[in-house]
């Protein structure tokens, strides 16, 4: 299971990984509204592969990146306390929805498609995978730019180490 997160570049009309940091906070630093009001202004997009299972990757509709990240936490704790969590990408008609599919697994989709996944190792990845994107974020903005992800996040690390 492996969850990436990679910022588009207006300027050469292409997505980055956050592996490519330096090369991500040199197009911020050349974009005039990076940040407003205190939100981040970048677009992006998050994907999620688990080899034969399914892959959710979506490069057609970037959003914005931030929001996104907590669009999915919002729908994976309403999975948790729920069984069943959905919402759309901030500023695109796509619906993302996590369902229960056996006991131990869980079901992500966007529009048609579909990854399958041990929710233990998905919650350990999906918390890893934020964390990496806080963490950029706090780099390229220069410990300027925050939001409450991480506290949040707290809740699906939590969950993780009570299941068994």
């Amino acid at each position: 299971m492996k969850i990436e997160t990679y910022i588009y570049l207006e300027n050469e009309d292409k997505y980055v990984s956050l592996s490519e940091k330096e090369k991500i906070k040199g197009f911020v630093s050349r974009k005039e509204d990076f940040m407003e009001d205190g939100f981040l202004n970048l677009d992006g997009t998050i994907t999620f592969k688990n080899g034969e299972k399914g892959e959710i990757i979506d490069f057609d509709e970037s959003d914005e990146i931030s929001p996104l990240w907590h669009y999915y936490k919002n729908a994976l704790i309403d999975y948790l306390n729920e069984g069943y969590g959905e919402v759309y990408y901030p500023n695109a008609p796509l619906e993302i929805k996590f369902e229960k599919k056996s006991k131990n697994e869980l079901m992500l989709s966007l529009e048609n498609q579909i990854l399958i996944c041990d929710q233990k190792e998905f919650l350990e990845e999906f918390y890893n995978a934020a964390i990496k994107f806080i963490e950029f974020t706090d780099y390229i903005s220069e410990g300027q730019y925050y939001d409450d992800l991480k506290e949040e996040l707290a809740v699906i690390k939590n969950w993780n180490e009570n299941l068994i």
